[in-house]
């Protein structure tokens, strides 16, 4: 007993000192790789079960410990991260989000991008990396897309590419990086209206938040792992398409009653409401005279959440 007490005391003593050195900036790892290793306490469980002496489980403990830390410290410097949080990149002082540590004047926080609009153009596609935060989409006349955001990761970048009367508009963040613990990201998207928009959403673990209902929309298609997600759609286009893959932990689906509407899921789900919808087989549900609606919306879903809610307005 007394060996596995002195065990466990190292044990957390070493733990604590790693803490403690990143802290103090002597190296650095990221907390997600972090709890990647979490498998090491069971080791650490099992040398302490094992029928040798205290000392030596103590040092076969602390080269497991060792190998955790380099671990850890390489994981950050050589690793490619394709999730969006294990590209936060902490840099304090990097005002020009470009990896100079030398502080500057301009300022991170506010953004304003904006796309003119011609009137020629009778299609836009819009491409949203949305990473974090929440967006919001409200209608404009003056111009083509107006983006305006507050935040403390990255900027965005706006890219538009035209092709006859068409033109494809791609908001992407260059570089992701958090200026502090909490993160803000809070963005207004400004859409016209008079043309037909497509959405490719990279919902990452944003909250979106978009009343399409003043739009003639012909298809979104949303990716990603969402925490919240709410789209209401109108009556101004005859066919609407939408596609959700996603992770996400809460999905509500407004569609007009004068629009027929027909729902493919197949998800994980704690809960479901479809207000309205008729079940015709697994997975598989259509409104009222769906077959001869002149206005349809079809939805497909493919998500774990623990919500999903359809309704009719």
């Amino acid at each position: 007993m007394k060996s596995k007490g002195v065990f466990w005391g190292v044990l957390l003593v070493a733990i604590g000192l790693l803490f403690v050195l990143r802290n103090l900036g002597y190296f650095y790892f990221s907390w997600h790789s972090f709890w990647r290793l979490w498998p090491v306490i069971l080791v650490l469980l099992g040398i302490s079960l094992l029928p040798v002496k205290g000392f030596i489980r103590i040092i076969i403990s602390f080269a497991v410990i060792v190998l955790s830390v380099v671990f850890l410290t390489d994981d950050q410097s050589n690793s490619s991260y394709n999730n969006w949080y294990d590209n936060w990149n902490w840099n304090w002082n990097d005002r020009d989000w470009n990896n100079d540590t030398e502080d500057d004047t301009d300022t991170w926080n506010d953004q304003l991008l904006t796309e003119d609009y011609d009137s020629t153009i009778q299609n836009a596609v819009l491409d949203l990396d949305a990473v974090a935060g929440t967006f919001r989409i409200s209608p404009t006349d003056s111009y083509l897309l107006k983006f305006e955001r507050e935040g403390n990761i990255g900027k965005y970048t706006l890219d538009a590419e035209n092709a006859g009367n068409s033109v494809v508009l791609k908001l992407s963040m260059n570089g992701r990086k958090i200026r502090s613990g909490n993160v803000k990201n809070d963005a207004d998207i400004s859409l016209n209206p008079k043309v037909v928009w497509d959405l490719k959403v990279d919902a990452g673990a944003a909250k979106i938040d978009f009343d399409l209902s003043p739009f003639k929309i012909d298809r979104v298609d949303v990716d990603g792992g969402a925490s919240s997600l709410r789209l209401k759609f109108g009556d101004l286009y005859d066919k609407t398409d939408l596609r959700i893959n996603t992770g996400a932990s809460a999905i509500t689906i407004e569609v007009p009653e004068s629009v027929g509407c027909e729902l493919q899921t197949s998800t994980v789900l704690s809960s479901k409401t479809f207000d309205g919808f008729h079940k015709i087989d697994s997975g598989h549900y259509q409104t009222d005279g769906f077959g001869s609606a002149t206005k349809k919306i079809t939805i497909k879903i493919d998500a774990a959440v623990s919500s999903l809610r359809v309704e009719r307005y």
